[in-house]
């Protein structure tokens, strides 16, 4: 067992290593979206809004990159027809690993822990259920995504936090490369 361990750590370390990238050290980028509620306390759940700003450092020796996200999104849930805004604002750190890194088409997987601030916004029934005005908490956000010809990036990203904050949501970006190519 151990052998075969060793064959296919050995195996994603060339994979890792002999990917010729073409990329800028650090990516700033911008992004737009729309986000869905997961709270199943919700009678039924709408689309919200969701934008925000992430700045990404590239390693040059592989194919992973590190970064930090600033973002605003909303759960919107209705009960008894009243519109009830769940916001979080969060920042958050992140890993991503790219596969065709560097290339036209480039997927990536990530992960990311973060700080948030929850609020609702007219709260109407939840505010005798819920006293979350101007809450701290810790977030997990995995996602997925693919980044086109180096520039657009279209990510799922889940903002997983407390309960009725939490939200699945596809976001648009543009990336923009500064630094030296590596």
């Amino acid at each position: 067992m151990k052998k075969y361990l060793l064959i296919l750590l050995s195996v994603f370390a060339l994979h890792v290593y002999g990917q010729n990238p073409s990329q800028r050290t650090i990516e700033l980028n911008p992004f737009v979206g729309a986000t869905y509620g997961l709270s199943s306390e919700a009678g039924s759940r709408k689309i919200g809004p969701s934008f925000g700003f992430e700045g990404r450092w590239n390693l040059k020796t592989c194919p992973i990159d590190i970064g930090l996200q600033a973002y605003l999104g909303q759960a919107i849930t209705s009960y008894k027809k009243l519109d009830v805004k769940c916001r979080t604002i969060s920042l958050t750190a992140f890993g991503d690993y790219n596969w065709n890194f560097g290339r036209n088409i480039s997927p990536f997987i990530g992960l990311g822990i973060g700080l948030n601030q929850y609020d609702i916004v007219d709260s109407g029934w939840y505010d005798y259920k819920y006293d979350d005005n101007d809450v701290q908490g810790c977030g997990v956000v995995p996602r997925v995504g693919i980044e086109l010809y180096r520039h657009i990036r279209i990510t799922l990203e889940g903002h997983l936090g407390k309960k009725i904050y939490n939200t699945v949501g596809l976001t648009v970006g543009y990336t923009f490369g500064i630094g030296k190519k590596i």
